[in-house]
Order: C-alpha cells, then sequence, then structure tokens
C-alpha cells in the first residue's frame, strides 16, 4: 500500500477537489452510519470528555468508518490512471475560454425566456386537450 502522492504538485486544484468533495461525502455517510445506529446511554466507554462528550462503541465505529473510507479515498485518487484522468481534466480547463459576464446574462436571458414561453405552450395544449376530452369524450 503506496501512501505517497503520484506525480506530486499536478493537477493540485482537481485533487484538492476531488479530496474534499469525497471526504464530505464520506463523513456524511460516517454521520448518517452513526445516527443509524447510536443509542444514547449504550456501549458508554468513556463518559463526558470535553467537546467530545461520551465515548461509545458507535461514535469509535463511525471514526473508523471515516478514516478507513478516507484511506480509501486516498488510494483511488492516487492510482495512476485516476491521478492522470485530474490532471489531463485540470490542463484541459486551463485552456477553455470562459464567457464574460455579459454573454453568460444574455445566455440566462434566453434559456429563461425559452423556457417560460415552452411552459407557456405546454400549458396551453393541456388545457385545450383537456377541454376536448372533458365536453366530447367523456
Amino acid at each position: 500500500m503506496n501512501l505517497e502522492i503520484y506525480k506530486k504538485g499536478q493537477g493540485r486544484y482537481a485533487r484538492r477537489a476531488a479530496y474534499l468533495l469525497g471526504g464530505v461525502l464520506i463523513f456524511f455517510g460516517a454521520y448518517r452510519f452513526f445516527a443509524t445506529f447510536n443509542s444514547v446511554g449504550r456501549h458508554v466507554w468513556v463518559a463526558d470528555l470535553p467537546l467530545i462528550g461520551d465515548v461509545t462503541l458507535y461514535k469509535v465505529e463511525a471514526f473508523v468508518v471515516f478514516a478507513l473510507g478516507l484511506l480509501g479515498l486516498h488510494l483511488v485518487l492516487n492510482r495512476p490512471a485516476t491521478a492522470d484522468l485530474l490532471i489531463d481534466t485540470e490542463q484541459e480547463m486551463r485552456k477553455v475560454s470562459w464567457p464574460s459576464r455579459t454573454e453568460v446574462w444574455s445566455a440566462t436571458k434566453v434559456v429563461v425566456l425559452v423556457t417560460f414561453v415552452t411552459g407557456l405552450a405546454l400549458y396551453g395544449f393541456d388545457f385545450v386537450l383537456r377541454q376536448i376530452i372533458w365536453n366530447y369524450i367523456i
């Protein structure tokens, strides 16, 4: 098990984003694991520690799940194929010519307008078809 960073210094932002998002998902999973199995007052190992509260079997299990999840995330993100994908992704994102704020704003207005018009058209077709069905068919 190699814990060193593969191609250290390359793809810095893409790796950080992947670690951050993966860590958040793992934390949420460990928290939900704890919340599902926790029973208040049961399996208390140490009582009333500052900032931690009671150390229970369930908290230790959730912490182990979190730590093993982070280790697994690190191993997955440091596989050569995954690391090369993240490095290439960051390099390609640097080549993108991003639109200006005015271009984004005008495109957003067009999308909102087209969505509104399409919604009105669908509402009109639905209304007409409902009237035909209720008045002439049923």
